[in-house]
């Protein structure tokens, strides 16, 4: 308990995780619990403010009462948050709506927007295209819809950011998330009139480094979360950025691909203009651009939930991982899955929330095995293919998340990009990069270069194998054929999911 540890917490679309580390950036002690929320009709995601307190006020008391915690050593907190949706406080300070990143409500509004010219006019501010969940378009939606409840809309603030407010009081974003409202100039007024929506201006709040302090855990928020009184936290990082720097991605030419729930691909750029496409945003006093699709090792998850039964029976009998096992059924089917292909957007991308998933080349001798072999390379392809659109020079490559652990994917990763691929020590990169920003924050480290040296390490690293890489250059570009020849019908297959049948 000598300490000084860091806490860390990452609200994320699955889990909240609350994580205490050491300075060396080894995990002490974790606690973790399911993310609230709910759905009240298809396409609709949304998250109450006192419900995700509620929540991390748990897993913070779950935490700090393991035995090899005290909350007297915890120098710093640091959070990280899924990005974008919208989570809106009246002037009171009081929720007017929590919209997570995964609803789809704010489409409609693009169409409109797309059509008028406002979209344009708004991505060559920003440098980057609106799209249906992010702060604008959801204004848009909710200023069309539900003027009445936008008319309370005071602040706008980010899924890290209620949770800030509450241990602090303290109403900003980090510069990170604030890059969804603030274009690179810095001059938000000119987005909000492009799009006709100037009367919401004034909802932006304070953007503060994220590695500074934006406020203390307020005497309230100590009593209800165990942490002591005046405990520095800092301002913290969208979820994306705080996987980067937890795995020691800080400096232009680091990438890493992100391969948890959701798969981003991530590069550190030396400026907001440098690269194409994905998203550009403000990191560590520079920028990154990523992109990504919202299902990543939940493809695999999907697929051996459904059709695993088997390899699930086989792990108990054996009594081991049943990830085991799936690794040892995909790896007995040759690279390329025998011609088979998968698509990984069992739930869109960030580029395209249209995209669908499927499988391409099936025929009547195709296995289960061939197909999970499919499920690991197309996640990896579509990742691979992500990092290599930013166009962006890549000088160090590393995976984190759990996906990270599999072997198998981390070859065939090494193969699709013909280069080492490093694997970071640890499995909660997010709650470290957190963990990081307020060791910061609180003077244990003196900056991120700082901090990633003594709380980074390398793992493992995984090489091309040549022959591999000529298979896997052949699938990447069939992938891509397949990609190109059904944009049409993703848009067709959403409409018809979206209408349902009447019986």
């Amino acid at each position: 308990m000598s300490g000084p540890h860091l806490l860390g917490i990452d609200a994320g679309l699955t889990n909240v995780k609350a994580v205490v580390f050491d300075r060396t950036g080894a995990a002490v002690a974790s606690a973790m619990t399911e993310t609230p929320g709910h759905s009240p009709e298809p396409g609709r995601n949304e998250q109450d403010h006192d419900d995700l307190w509620a929540t991390t006020v748990d897993v913070i008391g779950d935490v700090l009462s393991a035995d090899a915690v005290d909350a007297g050593t915890i120098r710093g907190v640091g959070i990280a948050g899924h990005g974008h949706g919208l989570y809106a406080l009246d002037d009171a300070g009081d929720p007017v709506c929590g919209v997570q990143s995964t609803d789809d409500r704010g489409i409609g509004v693009l169409d409109e927007w797309e059509s008028d010219g406002r979209l344009d006019a708004a991505a060559e501010l920003l440098g980057w295209r609106p799209f249906g969940a992010d702060p604008y378009s959801l204004l848009g939606w909710f200023d069309r819809e539900r003027p009445a409840l936008a008319e309370r809309i005071d602040t706008v603030l980010f899924c890290k950011d209620v949770l800030k407010h509450r241990l602090t009081g303290s109403l900003t974003t980090d510069t990170m998330d604030g890059s969804a409202l603030v274009p690179p100039d810095g001059e938000a007024d000119a987005v909000f009139d492009a799009l006709g929506l100037g009367d919401y201006a004034h909802v932006v709040p304070e953007l503060v480094d994220s590695t500074a302090e934006c406020g203390r855990v307020t005497p309230e928020a100590a009593v209800e979360t165990g942490l002591r009184a005046g405990t520095p936290v800092a301002a913290g990082l969208h979820d994306v950025g705080a996987c980067a720097l937890g795995a020691g991605v800080t400096v232009p030419g680091d990438a890493t691909v992100i391969l948890g729930t959701w798969g981003q691909s991530v590069v550190v750029t030396g400026g907001p203009d440098e690269g194409t496409g994905g998203l550009p945003r403000r990191y560590l006093g520079g920028y990154l651009r990523y992109r990504g699709i919202r299902a990543g090792a939940a493809c695999l998850d999907w697929f051996v939930d459904r059709f695993g039964a088997e390899w699930r029976t086989e792990a108990n009998e054996r009594g081991v991982d049943p990830y085991e096992v799936y690794e040892a059924r995909a790896a007995s089917v040759p690279a390329g899955s025998n011609g088979v292909l998968f698509h990984p957007y069992l739930n869109g991308s960030t580029d395209r929330p249209d995209a669908r998933g499927g499988f391409y080349g099936l025929d009547l001798a195709t296995s289960s095995e061939t197909m999970l072999r499919a499920v690991y390379e197309g996640v990896a392809t579509a990742l691979a293919l992500g990092v290599r659109d930013l166009e962006v020079p890549v000088s160090d490559l590393r995976v984190s998340g759990g996906g990270a652990r599999s072997s198998l994917w981390m070859q065939i990763f090494a193969d699709l990009f013909d280069d080492t691929v490093s694997v970071p020590d640890g499995t909660e990169m997010g709650a470290r990069g957190a963990a990081i920003c307020g060791g910061i924050a609180a003077g244990v480290y003196r900056s991120p270069a700082d901090a990633v040296d003594e709380a980074v390490t390398i793992e493992r690293t995984h090489e091309p194998e040549r022959v591999r890489v000529e298979r896997y250059r052949a699938i990447a570009d069939a992938f891509e054929q397949a990609q190109d020849g059904l944009g049409a019908a993703w848009g067709t297959l959403m409409s018809v999911s979206r209408e349902g049948v009447d019986e």
